[in-house]
């Protein structure tokens, strides 16, 4: 029931705080209306800068909620209450890997196809696009709630995840814009679940102690 209940929570928070699900779209929608005020891109090489850019969305969505998944339940001492509730840590981290995923990447799931009919990107890409980022957005939310927990309590927190996260944000992006890569994205994904697992549980446990 905790684990339900802890999904629940962080998404109203998500919902009612500054960066709220507002934001990921928001971003996609910005970045998607310079394209053609920056870019003279021709309709061949449009599809492939559209999909570039919705993964740039992503990435700064993710990157500017990072302090939302662990270092608000730190600070306001939610996160000691949690720890202690006789709850394996392991599930309180996936509740906040899933809820954190929600929040940031389902609005730029929703917003893709919209947005791929009024820049005339066709149904077939924009389905290619939409499980492409279904099959990777969850590797990058994983690197992000482990770098979170790991620079969990820091002075620097935001400079260290910035610095951290980015380079390991580089190969969903280059298989991202690739319509062929969605299994590729999908087993970084798998990958970046277990290190992730492992390691947002091993920095709690030494929080907790």
């Amino acid at each position: 029931m905790l684990f339900y209940n802890l999904i629940i929570r962080d998404l109203k928070l998500a919902f009612y705080s500054s960066t709220n699900f507002l934001l990921a779209a928001s971003f996609l929608i910005l970045i998607l209306v310079l394209i053609p005020f920056v870019f003279n891109a021709s309709p061949d090489s449009f599809t492939l800068l559209f999909s570039g850019f919705i993964w740039i969305a992503i990435a700064l969505s993710i990157l500017l909620t990072l302090d939302r998944v662990f270092n608000s339940d730190y600070e306001d001492g939610n996160l000691e209450i949690i720890l202690i509730s006789q709850f394996p840590i392991e599930l309180i981290v996936c509740a906040k890997f899933i809820s954190h995923w929600i929040s940031n990447c389902i609005p730029i799931i929703i917003a893709i196809p919209i947005a791929g009919l009024l820049f005339n990107i066709s149904l077939s890409d924009n389905l290619y696009i939409v499980v492409n980022i279904i099959a990777g957005s969850p590797g990058m939310v994983f690197i992000g709630a482990a770098i979170s927990a790991l620079t969990l309590g820091s002075k620097r927190a935001s400079l260290y995840k910035t610095i951290i996260v980015i380079p390991l944000y580089i190969p969903f992006m280059i298989f991202g814009v690739n319509q062929e890569s969605s299994l590729v994205l999908l087993g970084l994904s798998m990958i970046s679940f277990i290190f992730s697992l492992f390691t947002s549980t091993y920095s709690l446990h030494l929080y907790a102690e």
